[in-house]
């Protein structure tokens, strides 16, 4: 089973033959020889934490823009 393609039946190749592969959790990645290291633990965690930092200040920005509009009449020219 080893070398086939995720979901292929046989390991024949989906779609127009392009290089794009989907793996298995348990397979390993293209390149990723024996001395590959894994990705740390904590990496994921960060970047959630930045991504979802960042939709909260986003948020709440367009918030205060539309606030501000709302309470001052001087703003409403398009």
């Amino acid at each position: 089973m080893a070398g086939r393609l995720w979901g292929s039946p046989g390991g024949t190749p989906k779609g127009n033959g392009s290089s794009a592969l989907l793996l298995n959790a348990s397979q390993p990645a293209p390149g990723g020889g024996d001395g590959a290291r894994p990705r740390p633990s904590w990496l994921a965690a960060t970047l959630a934490s930045i991504l979802i930092f960042t939709i909260v200040v986003d948020i709440v920005g367009n918030l205060l823009v539309v606030l501000s509009v709302y309470r001052n009449k001087k703003l409403r020219n398009a």
